[in-house]
């Protein structure tokens, strides 16, 4: 049996860990920022697993275009070949991990997984029948140490408390690559488990992760180490075991950051298109540049510094670029001393700006001179790097005067 002290390995991996966890909850925090309407939610969650379905099919070499995965999954057209039968058992696996998210990692669940990939996927054939030499193909059944190496991981990872569920998603996913499990489907299978394992978690950003697209593309490299060419324990790549804990996990955090970058980069197209990003001026892009990385951290405010009305204020500013007087009154119902003794709470703090004068004064996001050290932390970072060499700059000055 597996011990459990195996799947503790030596954290080598602390910067890729730390910074792939800030990335996700970052990415979490924008993605709730910038309230993308329910359609594009679904739309998005519906395409992530299309992907899912699709790499995950490919990287087992059964290659099937996008159009056709996205046709059999909405249900569009009836799977007929084998490669388009397999993209639907895949479906229906993905479906019964959903109604089984609140049970623990289990032995019951591999074998089910299987029958739905495998067993089901051969068996469904419509031309399996009695006159034909085709024969029903018949459930495998693991070996006796394939089944303890199973269970001692899933009982790690249901007790552990250690590590970080994405660290824990791609234990699960190398360990069973190195098993020796089924004839096929292995991957696939450890898949599906780690992207159940991020979703029992909350850790599958709402349907969008699909690391299975990384996977493939880095295939080469994730095949060669962990399914085909499974070499002696002493090959070393630069000093270290080839398939050392760390190594595999600091492989997969590359991947998972990646498939992060990716995401990023579709909300940040939507909400470009929020915006009107491509009808701003060059001033304005760079207010929306900086809204969509750093506009969630407003809501953290204190509200012993602004109020809740207060901050709604900033958000309308920050998503509109200015704002005025008389659109607030109309936007809140309320009377204009109101608004303007908001305005001048937020100019106070230096969180807006007059833009104009007379009839056409409008309130811009401010994103220099704040009053109150409380809000330094809400400055973006590029002002901050200016700051700081500016400083550095006087105080080089002020040493060559002297």
């Amino acid at each position: 049996m597996i011990l459990i002290n195996k799947y503790e390995p030596e954290i080598s991996i602390d910067d890729a860990f730390v910074n792939i966890v800030h990335q996700y909850n970052e990415l979490k925090k924008i993605y709730e920022f910038i309230d993308l309407p329910e359609q594009f939610r679904d739309l998005e969650k519906n395409n992530s697993a299309i992907l899912r379905n699709y790499y995950s099919n490919a990287i087992d070499h059964n290659l099937l275009d996008i159009k056709s995965v996205k046709y059999i999954i909405n249900k569009n057209v009836k799977p007929n070949s084998l490669s388009e039968r397999a993209v639907y058992q895949y479906m229906k696996a993905e479906q019964y991990l959903n109604e089984v998210s609140n049970e623990s990692l289990s032995l019951s669940m591999v074998y089910h997984l299987h029958k739905i990939l495998i067993t089901d996927l051969y068996n469904t054939h419509s031309e399996v029948s009695l006159f034909n030499k085709q024969v029903p193909r018949q459930a495998e059944k693991l070996t006796t140490e394939a089944e303890l190496q199973l269970e001692s991981l899933f009982e790690f990872l249901n007790s552990d408390s250690e590590f970080h569920p994405i660290v824990q998603s791609w234990m699960l996913n190398f360990r069973i690559l190195e098993m020796q499990l089924f004839a096929e489907g292995k991957s696939r299978i450890a898949c599906l488990l780690q992207n159940f394992w991020l979703k029992k978690n909350d850790m599958d950003l709402h349907g969008l992760l699909t690391v299975e697209h990384e996977v493939y593309l880095n295939k080469i490299e994730y095949r060669s180490y962990f399914i085909e060419h499974r070499p002696s324990p002493d090959e070393k790549v630069d000093g270290e075991d080839k398939f050392d804990l760390n190594h595999q996990l600091a492989f997969g955090l590359k991947m998972h950051s990646s498939q992060l970058n990716r995401i990023e980069s579709l909300l940040q197209s939507y909400f470009r298109k929020q915006v009107d990003y491509e009808k701003l001026n060059p001033r304005q892009k760079n207010i929306m540049n900086y809204v969509f990385k750093r506009g969630y951290k407003l809501k953290d405010i204190d509200e012993s510094i602004i109020n809740k009305r207060q901050k709604l204020i900033m958000y309308i500013i920050q998503h509109r670029g200015f704002i005025s007087t008389k659109d607030l009154v109309s936007e809140f119902g309320c009377n204009r001393k109101t608004i303007q003794r908001d305005f001048t709470l937020l100019l106070e703090l230096g969180l807006v700006k007059i833009i104009g004068a007379g009839s056409a004064l409008r309130y811009a996001l401010n994103l220099r001179d704040h009053q109150s050290s409380e809000l330094d932390q809400y400055n973006a970072s590029f002002i901050k790097d200016s700051e700081e060499q500016m400083m550095k700059m006087a105080m080089d000055s002020d040493s060559e005067s002297n």
